[in-house]
């Protein structure tokens, strides 16, 4: 199982700092978080980069997510 861990904005949402993750696609993954935490919908988690084990995945639709891996939310930033 791969753990998630919330940053301080997601925490404040889901009163947790991380939890274990069966899924092992991406789809598959934000439906899990989604049915634990329903209040995360409005959250912007779609808009949000993914990083696994330090990886940042801008675009992390067909992402695979390997077991024992550590995954975290990140905000996207644009530059100019």
């Amino acid at each position: 199982m791969a753990t998630l861990f919330f940053n301080s904005e997601l925490e404040k949402i889901t009163e947790r700092r991380k939890i274990c993750i069966k899924s092992k696609t991406y789809k598959d993954f934000i439906e899990e978080v989604l049915s634990i935490f329903p209040d995360l919908q409005g959250s912007g988690l779609m808009e949000m980069a993914l990083a696994i084990d330090g990886e940042i995945i801008h675009e992390p639709f067909l992402v695979a997510i390997p077991d024992n891996s550590e995954l975290h939310f990140v905000f996207k930033i644009s530059g100019g």
